[in-house]
Parts: structure tokens; sequence; C-alpha cells
């Protein structure tokens, strides 16, 4: 029998395709996705009764990676792919009407059936929005028209510092609000870190249809985790389709502002590439200036002696050939072990100087190009990317959270956070003992001495096996000194090197260094923060009207999820307090003392109990006092309930 959608047939269901694509498409699909895209199409529960229950995500014993496929037996998976084809078929051949979007109550039901695990309302709110089955922007549109009539917003300006990825995100929602804005970037083009860092194997770790943004998701990655010239073009491709290129002043860099206190305005002050100063009067400035833009390079003893080439991660020289040369590599983080493999394969040696170890996760998707079957269901099959998109955030997004927090009760408090954060502990120790192969006695110098999740893991691109190449050496050794032919550690050695790369971070916890930034009272904000930066939900600092930070303190993620999922987030928050200002006619909008410190007294003493605020973990997370002033400490569901309404009452607004 032929399948029928609810309502009138019309032609606003458009598939294309032979049978052979749609069967193509079909055995790439992951089959729970496509049961509710079934469900969500036929408008019944014909296809969530017992017999096409999915299992749940579960991590099979001796495995790192969790298993989504919902453990179908044969026969019910051919039950499923053949209903689904009769029903693609006749939307291809027939059309059909769009059904609504599912309910709160319907989202929750749906995905209860398909993760097979019970939901709360509050997380199936947040899924709505991210697959845009609801617009979350309606929450300040509507309040935003209301208050403007139907007029535009007139002698109201917003200055956007940096067009990487918050930018753009802020770009975006100012365009489609009609506010006036403009744009200072100091590169030559958009996308921030994905346009600064060009290294070898630079990539993403978070997956690429959960890393990117909500209102514009691409469903043609071309694999899993892509590298960083796909990563690029797509935020190229975000400013031309936003429309907000015209709106970047690029090669321009913000040397300071401060606020006008008679005008209630912020007076900014750019420099061109030619040295040439402009002053910006803005009533808003948006700091979408991130955390890892400005390279962290040590000082050490005897550089300015040492004669060969050398050059930051973020800053590769690609005029510089490594072949045939001694290679040093300072640092062990996620740069570092992307870079690694192939500096390895092109380098006569290479000297990689460690100072602490982290922990290193392998991910089946890593390498995975994504299958044509599933780019096909994401461009062209009804719903597939929302529903597919959901289950990811599902899996990936807050699963590791338990594992954070620290347990009271649990016996060994040195080396885990709990019995669960052991476990993980113990997989990824045989994962590392299995890999390092016959190079046991690198075991010590490879496994962390603090908890896993105290700094975020890193998914392997075959770090140990490179190790224990004939042509690399881990050194765990302290760097004492550079020396005009190498690097010597403080067991007296001399390592001759050629060239030194350093993967050694950036100045992330100096927040919107360099720039001075100069409050109502004439305080720069350096001086006030010192070494504890603080900031109401990351973004606002009293005595710092009308600005606001994306990506600020206590706002990096460290146990799974997006950073552009956290920046979306803010953004929302950001998009209430200018309608909240437009509407009142508001000069400045400023966060209270009282409530900031309550607020950062409040991620303190979270923070003391969850895996990166450890007293083992030393990290660029930690100021020199061991107060946590770089991560988040919430799940990425709180920190979307925690921003996702602006408190009017809470502000001074003048």
């Amino acid at each position: 029998m032929l399948y029928r959608l609810k309502g009138d047939l019309v032609s606003n269901i458009q598939i294309p395709g032979t049978d052979a694509d749609l069967r193509a498409a079909l055995a790439d699909v992951n089959l729970p996705t496509l049961l509710m895209v079934m469900t969500q199409l036929a408008g019944d529960d014909r296809w969530m009764i017992p017999r096409y229950q999915p299992a749940p995500i579960q991590v099979p014993e001796g495995s790192l990676f969790p298993d989504d496929s919902g453990d179908f037996s044969d026969e019910i998976a051919n039950e499923i792919l053949n209903a689904a084809f009769e029903m693609f078929v006749e939307l291809r051949d027939q059309g059909g009407v769009l059904p609504p979007a599912p309910t709160l109550a319907r989202m929750r039901q749906m995905l209860e059936f398909s993760t097979a695990e019970p939901l709360d309302d509050a997380f199936c709110a947040m899924l709505l929005e991210e697959t845009r089955f609801v617009d979350r922007d309606d929450q300040w549109r509507v309040q935003l028209d209301k208050a403007l009539q139907g007029s535009q917003v007139e002698g109201f300006k917003v200055l956007i510092v940096g067009a990487g990825m918050s930018g753009i995100c802020s770009a975006a929602k100012l365009k489609a609000a009609g506010i006036p804005f403009s744009i200072i970037e100091k590169n030559a083009s958009v996308g921030g870190t994905w346009y600064e860092n060009s290294y070898p194997d630079c990539g993403v770790d978070t997956p690429n249809h959960f890393y990117s943004f909500s209102f514009e998701r691409n469903p043609n990655w071309s694999g899993y985790f892509s590298k960083r010239d796909e990563l690029h073009a797509y935020f190229e491709a975000c400013a031309d389709k936003f429309g907000i290129r015209d709106a970047i002043e690029f090669n321009c860099e913000v040397k300071s502002m401060q606020f006008d206190a008679d005008l209630s305005m912020w007076r900014v002050d750019v420099e061109d590439r030619e040295g040439g100063i402009s002053t910006h009067i803005a009533n808003v400035v948006i700091s979408a200036v991130g955390q890892l833009n400005r390279p962290n390079i040590p000082e050490f003893p005897g550089a300015e002696s040492y004669e060969g080439e050398q050059f930051h991660s973020a800053r590769w020289r690609h005029d510089v050939a490594l072949e045939g040369k001694r290679v040093a590599v300072i640092g062990t983080g996620c740069s570092a072990v992307q870079l690694l493999p192939k500096t390895a394969a092109k380098a006569a040696h290479v000297s990689v100087f460690q100072r602490s170890p982290h922990w290193i996760t392998p991910n089946k998707d890593y390498y995975q190009p994504v299958e044509k079957g599933l780019i096909w269901a994401l461009n062209h099959m009804p719903f597939y990317a929302e529903w597919h998109r959901a289950r990811m955030i599902f899996s990936t997004m807050d699963r590791n959270w338990p594992s954070v927090s620290a347990d009271p009760n649990w016996d060994q408090p040195d080396r885990a956070m709990s019995e669960s954060n052991d476990g993980v502990r113990e997989a990824l120790t045989g994962y590392i003992s299995e890999h390092l192969g016959a190079r046991q006695d690198l075991m010590p110098h490879c496994v962390p001495d603090f908890p896993v999740f105290g700094k975020r893991v890193i998914i392997d691109n075959n770090w140990y096996e490179t190790i224990t190449r004939d042509n690399v050496n881990l050194i765990s050794d302290e760097i004492a000194a550079l020396t005009p032919r190498g690097i010597k550690t403080a067991d007296g050695v001399e390592h001759k090197i050629d060239v030194i790369i350093y993967a050694t971070g950036f100045n992330t916890n100096k927040f919107l260094w360099p720039m001075e930034v100069v409050g109502r009272s004439g305080t720069s904000l350096s001086e006030r923060w010192g070494d504890y930066p603080q900031a109401y939900k990351g973004m606002l600092v009293p005595d710092y009207p009308n600005l606001f930070s994306l990506y600020g303190p206590n706002t990096n993620i460290v146990h799974g999820g997006s950073i552009i999922y956290s920046v979306e987030c803010q953004v929302h928050y950001i998009m209430q307090c200018l309608t909240l200002m437009i509407e009142r006619q508001a000069t400045t909008l400023e966060i209270p003392h009282t409530i900031n410190e309550a607020y950062n007294r409040e991620v303190q003493q979270i923070s003391q109990h969850l895996a990166w605020g450890h007293p083992g973990v030393q990290s660029w997370y930690k100021n020199s006092e061991g107060k946590v002033v770089n991560n988040s400490p919430f799940s990425n569901l709180e920190f979307w309930q925690r921003t996702h309404d602006a408190e009017p009452d809470y502000f001074e607004v003048s």
C-alpha cells in the first residue's frame, strides 16, 4: 500500500534521484535516526513500537567507541529500510506536505524512544533550538519588532572586534535584526583561528556536523572531523551568505578602547596596515577575539643566541623546508599531536620536548570520510539533517559529564574523580600501552598523573606510533636554555636542532589582550583583572558598560561539545540585552559588582570539585593562585539554561 501524508498532497517536498540513489543513501544512514524521520513524516507512532526500539548508545566492553547503530537484527533492519524506500519513492513521485515541527512533548517522546534513555524537558527544548525546529531568535525578535513598530534602528551602532567564528555569529544576528554594525579584523580574511593556523593536519576535534552554526548547517562536510582548509572555507561562505563582508575592515587592529561617560559611547582606536590610527565611535562593543589567537612562546634563556629557524605552530613557516633537518617540537598538546606525524615523515630527526603528557583517545571517525549516501540524505531527505544533529549532540555533548565531577566517597582522589572517571583512565592507559607496542619504556612518560578530563582529551593522530619511530625522540627533561646550535636540557645534554617549532599554546588568560580597554572609572581592564579575570557569564564586567565579551573568562569547554554552541548561547543572550536597550531607549547597560561577584564565587566553588580544578592539574586553565579562570563549571546543557534568558532586573540600565 502506498504511503500517504496527512493533509493535501502538494509539491513542497521535492526529493530528487533515482531508485538506485535512494537505495545507496539508505545503505549509509543511521537507522535510529531514520526511524525519527519516518515517524515525523508519518505523523503517527507506527515506527515507535517495541519491535523497532533501538538499543541504547553504549561502549562495548573492551572498546573505546560508542555503538549508536541501534543493534537491529538483519530482519528488522531490512524491514525498516524497505519501508523507508517505499516512503521516499512516493514522496519523490507524488510530493507531500511537510509536517509541523514536533512539540516539546513530542520531541521528548521521540528522543526517548530513539536513544532508549529517559530525558528531561530542558534537554529536549535545547535540541528543538539546535535543530531549528524552533527558532530561538524569536525570543528577542518579537520584542524588538514590537519596540520598533516598523521603523529602523537609528542612532545605535555596534562594533565587533574580530571576524572569526564568534564575530561572524554576532554579525549574522545583528544583520537579521537590522542593527547597524561594523567589524574590525586584524587579518586579511575571516575565520580567526582557522585562518591563522595552517600547520600540517590542522583540524577540529569536534564532529563537524555539530561544529557548525545551528542556523547554517553544512550537509557537505567531506569528513566527520574536517581539516583547516574546509573549515576556513565554511566561515568564508558564511560571511558571504549573511552579507557581512562589506562591514569588515580587514588588516586593521584595535589598539585601545575607552568608555566616554559623557557620551555613553565607546571610543575605539584602530590601526591600519600603514600604521595610521582612526577612531570609531560605537554604542556597544562586542569582543569576538577569542582565546586562541595570541601565540605564547616561552622565554627561554639564550633564545636570542639560537641561529636556526624557529616559529610558532600558529604562524607556520611554509617557506622553511623540514626535509633532512633536525627538528624540535616543543609541547605535546593538541597542535603538537596533530602536526607531529607529517613533520616526522619529512624531517631527518624530531626531538619532542614534553613538559607533561596529555590523555589521548582514539576516535573511529577521525579519518573517516562522510559516506556519499549520508551526504545525499543530509541534502535531500526531509528532516534527516535535523535528527542527525539531535542524536549527534545527544551522544557527544555531555555524555562525559558524570565522569567530570568529584565523588566525595571515592577512595583514590589523587588519580581519578570517581569510579567512572577511573574506568576511563584504565581504558586509555590500556590504549597507550597497546599502541606503544615494544616501546613500553615510554609508558612512564605517556601516562598523565592527573585525572582524565583535567585537561581536554586529545584525539589521537597516530601520536604513539609516531613517537616510537626511529627518528623521533620524546624528551621529558626540562628545557634549561637555547644555545646557538640547539636546545640544552636540565640534564646538561645539548640537542643539536636546525628548526624549532613552538607548539606551546596561546596567551589564553590575557583576555582581550593586547587591547587596552578602559572603563567608566578610567581603570584599564588588565589592571582590574590582574591574574584573575572575572565576567558575568563570561560576557559582562562591572564598570565597562555596553561591552560584551564572547568566549571570555570561564566559558571554555573541556569535557566535550562545540565552542560554536557555547558562542551561539552567548550571542543569544547579547541580542536580548541589545533589544532591551533599544526598547528602553537606554544609553548604557551594565552588570553590578554584587551580581558579578556572586556569580564568580559560585564559579570557583563548583570548579574546585571538577576534574580541571583538581589540585594535581597544572594547566593554562588556572591562574597563579590555582583558580580556574578559563573553563566553564557547567555542563553544556546548564550553560544553555543559564544564558537562555537575559535578566532585565539584574542590569543597571540608564
